[in-house]
């Protein structure tokens, strides 16, 4: 009996010092890319909507992101990189969430709008010439509310905007260096 329990204990140690090399990271921290890739080429996102300069706060917002990063250098060049990552935005709309309250509201007067931002993006090793990560429906979402000034409401929208490109380019960032 004494054996079997000094058994375990040698496996549950052996288990124990073993379990710091699986894999695990922290969120935020992994980087699973191969180590040849220390240029990153970010051309500006292709934009397929009516949303003037989507592309631009988008693609700069990801920019940002790899930079803050520290491990890479990156252009805004597509030749030339040891890796590619290349989008379109594909889809923005803006929709009535809640309408307001009131007697005379119509259908469309509304206190808070839903903001939809969908894009399709890939990332490649150049020099492998393989992709490492894509999405073609990578989508995020966020929620303004209005007051009684009209005026308000694109200041809402581009602040809503500028969150939502923030959001997006933390998220494919993350999801590309650590292979999710």
């Amino acid at each position: 009996m004494v054996k079997t329990h000094c058994s375990v204990a040698w496996i549950l140690l052996g288990l124990a010092i073993l379990a710091p090399g699986c894999g695990y990271s922290l969120a935020g921290k992994g980087d699973f890319l191969p180590a040849h890739i220390k240029t990153i080429g970010i051309p500006t996102f292709a934009n397929l909507t009516d949303r003037h300069e989507i592309e631009e706060i988008f693609t700069q917002k990801v920019v940002e992101e790899f930079a803050s990063r520290g491990k890479y250098v990156v252009r805004p060049d597509q030749v030339g990189v040891d890796a590619l990552l290349s989008g379109q935005v594909t889809a923005f709309q803006v929709v009535p969430a809640v309408l307001q309250s009131g007697e005379e509201v119509t259908a469309d007067q509304a206190a808070r709008y839903t903001v939809v931002v969908s894009a399709s993006v890939v990332f490649m090793d150049m020099v492998e010439n393989e992709e490492i990560w894509s999405d073609a429906g990578f989508s995020f979402r966020d929620e303004y509310e209005i007051g009684e000034d009209a005026e308000e409401y694109f200041d809402q929208e581009n602040m809503t905007l500028d969150r939502l490109a923030e959001e997006f380019a933390k998220t494919l960032v993350s999801r590309i260096l650590e292979a999710f």
